[in-house]
């Protein structure tokens, strides 16, 4: 069981994107124009009409219109598509050459399934496409997790009316600049509160300037990240740590702030309430002896903005010998 796991009560669940996109989805018993053989429904969006044509994702956001939401997780429109039939997509894989190809099946209206998601086509132009990704619960939506929103432009719309890039599309807007700015705000007036923290995909870096310490930062493997998001990484940043020619040996898990300034403050433990005190005081004292003393620390940022986050650490001390 993971740091973050053992320090709380719940258990952070999000759409997992790219790893949905490197699965590969099962064949459709649709035919050619994906009716199934059954009466056609005149709310379901022609996906012929848009067949052949390359789609960049420009805008993902919360239904909140922003790309961020208030404990530092970021959308981030990646997506390469291009609907290759009327029942069949292509979607790019981000940062590669590769592709994968899956099987639409149209539900009702205007959901429809593909890349092992559920999705509403919102809007669907030859210039531009809507899509509001969905989460079901016991086979009907769950209205308030399907909160997220995916906005794509044609390459030929991009280039010939827009006169922009993929690139500059993508760049966070004003709006999220300033809703980021008071999130950091709040994470700097409160450093010592976890709960105040704002997580970063610029998560806060903790390299050793000791010999006696050693330290790496923990990966989620692959197998792990089935079933949750590649943002775990960063949301929850683990580090294990070994301090040789410590007063005694130990093993303690716990979270830690790091403020915007590289300063770290004692955040989470568990352990029973009788020895909370106890335990309380030999935990600031391995943060303000050996951490704070034999790690050079760079503080998260997000927008350029440094601020407190917290990160989760394994600290194992080898007694002098």
């Amino acid at each position: 069981m993971r740091i973050r796991e053992c320090l709380t009560n719940g258990v952070f669940k999000v759409g997992c994107w790219i790893v949905s996109c490197m699965c590969l989805a099962g064949c459709s018993g649709n035919d050619g124009n994906g009716s199934n053989g059954e009466e056609a429904d005149s709310r379901k969006p022609d996906l012929g009409t848009i067949v052949g044509i390359d789609f960049y994702e420009v805008r993902r956001s919360f239904d909140s219109g922003l790309a961020y939401d208030t404990i530092g997780f970021v959308q981030e429109p990646e997506w390469h598509v291009k609907f290759t039939h009327a029942d069949s997509v292509q979607i790019y894989v981000p940062g590669s050459d590769s592709s994968f190809n899956f099987a639409i099946t149209h539900d009702h209206d205007s959901f429809f399934h593909f890349a092992r998601e559920s999705w509403k086509v919102v809007d669907l132009h030859p210039d531009s496409i809507m899509l509001q990704r969905l989460s079901l619960r016991h086979l009907t939506v769950d209205k308030i997790r399907s909160n997220v929103y995916m906005r794509f432009y044609s390459g030929a719309h991009i280039r010939n009316r827009l006169q922009t890039t993929i690139h500059e599309l993508r760049k966070p807007r004003r709006e999220d600049s300033l809703f980021v700015q008071r999130q950091v705000a709040k994470a700097n007036r409160n450093p010592d509160n976890p709960d105040s923290a704002f997580a970063s995909k610029h998560f806060a870096r903790l390299v050793s300037n000791s010999p006696i310490l050693q330290i790496q930062r923990q990966e989620v493997d692959s197998l792990e990240l089935m079933g949750r998001s590649s943002a775990h990484n960063y949301l929850y940043p683990e580090y294990d740590i070994e301090i040789d020619n410590a007063y005694k040996d130990f093993y303690y898990t716990f979270s830690a702030v790091v403020d915007q300034h590289g300063k770290l403050h004692l955040g989470d433990f568990f352990v029973m309430p009788e020895f909370e005190e106890s335990r309380r005081k030999v935990l600031k004292g391995i943060v303000e002896v050996y951490l704070q003393n034999l790690l050079d620390i760079t503080p998260a940022h997000t927008l350029g903005m440094p601020h407190a986050s917290v990160i989760y650490l394994r600290v194992k001390g080898n007694a002098v010998t």
